[in-house]
């Protein structure tokens, strides 16, 4: 039998291999001389191939096709037709930590028409988040792994839904909620979409609360999360345009910033040399589930594009999103208590949106150092009026849902579990 998974490639390898996936480590080391027994094959997709520059390695061959015997069992390939109810799923994807919450209501109404039949699918997500995974926990989520596996372990599954093909889409009108929806074959299914939710690990909150308190009693101030860099230099806002809206907002909100270590440090350099108000908290953040815990014990955010955003949404948090080569539409759209805004940006080169992301900016010759051109056609007082146009909606929403505001509303009690 000539075996083929699209997007996907088999690996096999005379040297032993170890693969680090978010803090986990995938040990491959061949028990046999024989490369075609399913144990000494991995799994893997074309892009990780690419970025790891594994066909450059020696010791690894790497194939499109393999010739396996036709008793070994493999998945069926998703097509939409198949009875899901009951089946053991795995869901491939390659995903930033962001647009893993954004795609959350694809999974969760994906779960929901599997278990329709009335027999619960156990789904497995093959993802690049394992310890830092978004969602820990979720009815929806039976276990989370690398998305590296042998061909023995592919082999375990019934049914393989490939996401990782829509992190090479770029579209103007449709969100990668809406792509991933499209392949698990939800759309035009009438069912609703109830927008992303993430609970933070009430310990961690329970642990850093103080500090916050003390801050606002300290200040007479509300809190306001300020952030100008992505992992993508093309995202990245000048700091003096966050700086100016932290000023403007400073008497009623006091800006704090936290982010990971490295990051933190370069950012504080840039306040120093500005005086800008900004407090750094980022020492308390150890990992993305810090983050999301910092995130509820402040009462707003302002924000460039990256996962930040997407936590902050997924919590109800009200807030402004900065965007340059993508369109707010198809990224905070999902959030109600998120606006998003983006200049009218026109050089001579680009016109936005680009949808590029890792080359950077066409505009100054995809100079890395530089920051995206996008965001000087948006002013501090843009960033402002948003501001306030998502405190008044987030007010409105939760009026009329019979809750608090984001800063008046206490956490639940009963601590959440991150581990598995």
């Amino acid at each position: 039998m000539n075996l083929t998974l699209p997007g996907l490639c088999f690996l096999t390898s005379s040297n032993p291999l170890k693969f680090d996936t978010d803090g986990h480590e995938t040990l491959f080391k061949p028990v046999s001389p024989d490369p075609g027994l399913p144990e000494n094959v991995l799994v893997l997709t074309t892009v990780h191939v690419q970025t790891l520059h594994l066909q450059s390695v020696n010791g690894i061959s790497l194939f499109d096709r393999l010739d396996v015997t036709d008793d070994l069992r493999v998945p069926e390939i998703y097509d939409g037709s198949q009875d899901l109810g009951g089946k053991r799923i795995l869901i491939l994807m390659l995903n930033g930590w962001g647009d893993m919450i954004l795609i959350q209501p694809a999974l969760r109404a994906f779960y929901s028409k599997a278990a329709s039949s009335g027999k619960a699918p156990h789904i497995t997500v093959g993802c690049n988040w394992i310890h830092n995974f978004p969602y820990p926990g979720a009815p929806f989520i039976q276990d989370v792994r690398p998305n590296i596996m042998t061909l023995e372990e592919l082999g375990r599954f019934d049914l393989l839904v490939n996401l990782i093909p829509v992190n090479h889409k770029r579209s103007l009108d449709k969100s990668m909620r809406d792509l991933c929806s499209e392949i698990l074959h939800l759309n035009g299914g009438g069912q609703a979409i109830a927008p992303p939710r993430i609970v933070p690990d009430l310990n961690r909150v329970v642990r850093m609360r103080p500090i916050f308190d003390r801050l606002r009693r300290s200040t007479g101030k509300k809190l306001c999360y300020v952030n100008w860099k992505s992992r993508f230099v093309h995202k990245n806002a000048p700091p003096r345009l966050l700086f100016e809206a932290a000023r403007a907002l400073s008497d009623r909100y006091q800006a704090v910033l936290f982010k990971d270590a490295p990051v933190s440090e370069v950012m504080q350099k840039e306040i120093d040399a500005s005086d800008a108000p900004i407090v750094n908290l980022s020492h308390l953040i150890d990992d993305y589930h810090d983050t999301v815990a910092a995130l509820t014990l402040v009462d707003a955010c302002i924000s460039v594009d990256t996962g930040i955003v997407h936590a902050a949404g997924a919590l109800n948090l009200p807030g402004v999103a900065l965007f340059g080569p993508f369109p707010p539409e198809t990224h905070v759209s999902d959030y109600p208590s998120i606006v998003g805004i983006r200049g009218d940006y026109e050089g001579k080169i680009c016109k936005g949106p680009c949808l590029e992301t890792h080359r950077g900016c066409a505009e100054i010759n995809f100079i890395p150092s530089s920051e995206s051109p996008c965001f000087q056609s948006i002013t501090a007082g843009d960033i402002v009026d948003a501001f306030q146009e998502a405190l008044n909606g987030t007010e409105e929403l939760t009026a009329g849902m019979g809750c608090h505001p984001k800063g008046d509303r206490d956490l639940p009690e009963t601590p959440h579990t991150t581990g598995r």
